[in-house]
């Protein structure tokens, strides 16, 4: 065997061998791509099932001291067109800690915000307070902090099903007498648009529905 010979030989074993490590890096990168982009669908998925099972356990109830302003138990639903926010008082509060003080009462607050590094990016939050403080849906941010539950939301819309109406409504506040005081809406709608996690031109488009089964205002006094 020549020098030729052993030098042609080593050629091909070297294009050989390229060939196979460049399928083998695209074959690893789809799949590391295709991880991702389960588990950003995961991450929506789960955001949005997350929210639907709190505002099932959404409630009012009748206490309230008397010439008190401040609504303790509440409903707040508004429209910002693509960027709406809600708040409300639930029984999904989970003690973390042994004899806290706490209960499974709560006001949960779910809302569209800017990336506080990003300005170009735009979250899902979520907010909670351990306890029910009385404070308004924009005072809120005084008493408990904020965490990202979804990220890159483009659009957040929520919808409320009147039965008065027979219709779905954008906007539900019992805090106000003008609008629905003290009774809660039968069905929430959700519907999320978040970036296609694939790269698409079509963003990714999630929808589902509540029944809140707390319908009458409940005395805790009993």
């Amino acid at each position: 065997m020549t020098l030729v010979e052993v030098m042609v030989s080593l050629a091909i074993l070297a294009m050989m061998l390229a060939s196979v490590w460049t399928t083998f890096r695209g074959t690893l990168r789809g799949m590391e791509r295709t991880d991702e982009i389960q588990t950003k669908y995961a991450i929506v998925r789960s955001g949005l099932s997350r929210m639907l099972s709190e505002i099932s356990m959404a409630y009012l109830s009748f206490q309230r001291p008397p010439g008190e302003t401040r609504h303790f138990t509440l409903f707040d639903g508004r429209d910002n067109f693509d960027a709406d926010a809600l708040t409300f008082s639930a029984f999904a509060h989970l003690r973390l800690r042994k004899d806290a003080n706490e209960s499974d009462q709560c006001v949960i607050q779910y809302f569209v915000d800017q990336d506080p590094k990003d300005p170009k990016r735009t979250h899902l939050y979520r907010r909670e307070t351990r306890r029910l403080t009385g404070d308004l849906p924009e005072r809120l941010e005084d008493t408990a902090p904020a965490y990202v539950l979804i990220e890159d939301v483009a659009k957040f819309n929520v919808q409320f099903w009147d039965p008065r109406r027979v219709d779905w409504v954008d906007e539900w506040s019992t805090m106000r007498t003008d609008m629905q005081p003290d009774r809660l809406p039968e069905r929430v709608r959700i519907r999320l648009e978040v970036p296609d996690p694939g790269g698409g031109s079509d963003p990714l488009v999630l929808e589902g529905q509540t029944i809140l089964f707390l319908q009458e205002k409940i005395d805790l006094s009993r």
